[in-house]
């Protein structure tokens, strides 16, 4: 029996690497970047709002030096727990294509110095998160250089006009450490308020510094059109011309849609997230598992606490459809016969 292939080293997907070796199934991760990618694309002083007891995977304790742990003790956690497990994984190979093929399927990647390789598979599971496919505003001018869809660090910025696009904790948490490295702060969202379903610590700093008007913000408001050296608003009051230096637009960010579709894969319009089975997190394309964050598409309700315990129900379910088949001895661990 061959073995199954996870698309995606994040934190979910080595959660499903780790069940599967549990039950003797061989797998092979792949992962575009380098271990939990998405991770080490946070910001540089992040500290995560989970705890380290609720990111823990197969069976390896995190301990952190506070309950909440920072950017670098989630990295270093999962890099030591890949090797510790000794989870089969080639990094820097991004997937362009899964194919069906008579008995599994081919997935073809490109390697470190593209490369084209293929691997075959039995089972595929999609692990592969929303962080690489950011959400557009769809105005004009999105495409300038000084537009960026992710934000690591404030320094840079110090003395900058800069506009963030966004009300959710991303957006916050970028727009206060700009505003505390010196940048001169303009936050634009939708929303009437971004004081409902943020992080606890991030409440106190963003309402004094509206308050106090330290952080220019413009609610129910919308981009119209981004300019080398001004941002134009539609507001309440109406149109507003901001001068401006760079844009962060931070409004969430979307599954790889292309390949799920390619795989015939059926797809919720509305939410962007793919069908599945939600006890056995089987796809509607037999032999294709999702995992993680996937899951939710655009609606920001899987995080890395719920999608790492995908991990043990899709081993599970694997297991089962193989031992159905004849595939694994009965009565044992999952070891492949």
């Amino acid at each position: 029996m061959g073995q199954v292939i996870v698309i995606g080293g994040g934190p979910c997907g080595l959660s499903v690497a780790a069940s599967l070796q549990e039950r003797g199934i061989a797998c092979l991760v792949l992962e575009k970047g380098g271990i939990v990618n998405s991770i080490a694309a946070f910001p540089a002083n992040m500290r995560l709002y989970s705890t380290s007891d609720r990111l823990e995977i197969g069976g390896v304790p995190f301990l952190s030096e506070e309950e909440r742990p920072t950017r670098n003790e989630v990295m270093r956690y999962y890099r030591l727990l890949t090797a510790r497990l000794g989870i089969a994984i080639r990094t820097f190979h991004r997937v362009t294509d899964v194919v069906r093929t008579g008995g599994g399927f081919e997935v073809r990647a490109a390697d470190q110095h593209g490369r084209d390789v293929s691997f075959e598979a039995d089972e595929v599971v999609i692990a592969t998160g929303t962080y690489d496919q950011p959400r557009l505003i769809e105005a004009p001018g999105e495409q300038l250089p000084k537009v960026r869809h992710y934000y690591t660090e404030g320094h840079s910025y110090a003395g900058m006009r800069v506009l963030v696009v966004g009300g959710k904790n991303s957006a916050v948490e970028a727009a206060i450490d700009l505003y505390r490295n010196g940048a001169d702060v303009t936050l634009v969202h939708r929303g009437d308020t971004v004081l409902k379903g943020i992080k606890p610590t991030l409440m106190l700093d963003i309402r004094n510094m509206i308050e106090k008007q330290r952080i220019r913000f413009y609610p129910q408001s919308h981009v119209l059109r981004i300019e080398e050296d001004y941002v134009r608003l539609l507001t309440e009051e109406g149109e507003v011309e901001v001068p401006n230096d760079f844009v962060f637009s931070l409004i969430g960010y979307q599954p790889d849609i292309a390949l799920l579709r390619r795989l015939d894969i059926g797809i919720d319009e509305e939410t962007k997230s793919p069908r599945f089975d939600p006890f056995t997190y089987e796809t509607d394309a037999p032999g294709v598992y999702v995992a993680g964050v996937v899951t939710a598409g655009i609606t920001n309700t899987v995080f890395i606490d719920d999608g790492r315990l995908h991990g043990p129900a899709i081993a599970e379910a694997i297991a089962a459809r193989r031992q159905a088949a004849g595939l694994v001895r009965s009565g044992g661990s999952g070891t492949i016969a």
